[in-house]
């Protein structure tokens, strides 16, 4: 084989490569689009349900107040979830950011969950939910959901795995 047709053959393999890469981001972005929408079909965007809630520390947020005149990521998740494991570490760095709150979904006491919290060094907000109560209100049915409020309106709602670039698109 030439030096000419190894080359060209080489481009021709590396073009075909990025072609199909393109081809499977736009694949995983319409699919995880579709899921989200059909995961949160559910979910009145029109009013956040829920305007104060109780932090492990026992102080009480005003969710609807801090929504005002910034974005507040809530962030539901739970001890027991594999994805969680890779998500919240990212909205643990957001909260260095911008308003996080999260919702500890059936995941035992509070003295577990500030257990967890503690052992995994996180630094956001955290509202145990050891009944799925809360969660029920807010209509998740999936860990992790992620949903922005905005002036008391949900903005944004995803569920499953997020990067944090993903996180921090959301907010803006």
């Amino acid at each position: 084989m030439t030096s000419s047709k190894m080359k060209r053959s080489w481009r021709e393999r590396v073009k075909r490569g990025a072609r199909d890469v393109c081809w499977l981001i736009v694949f995983v972005l319409i699919s995880s689009t579709a899921v989200d929408w059909w995961r949160s079909r559910d979910i009145d965007t029109s009013q956040f349900p829920v305007d104060t809630v109780r932090l492990l520390d026992g102080r009480q947020q005003d969710l609807l107040a801090m929504s005002q005149h910034e974005p507040v990521l809530i962030y539901v998740w739970a001890s027991w979830c594999g994805v969680c494991r890779f998500v919240t570490p990212s909205v643990d760095w957001l909260s260095y950011h911008a308003q996080v709150v999260s919702i500890a979904l059936r995941s035992g006491s509070t003295k577990k969950v500030n257990g967890y919290i503690a052992h995994h060094g996180y630094d956001f907000s955290v509202v145990n939910d050891p009944d799925g109560q809360l969660s029920r209100r807010l209509s998740v049915k999936v860990t992790p959901t992620v949903m922005v409020v905005e002036q008391g309106k949900i903005t944004a709602i995803t569920t499953g795995f997020t990067s944090p670039v993903g996180l921090w698109l959301r907010m803006l």
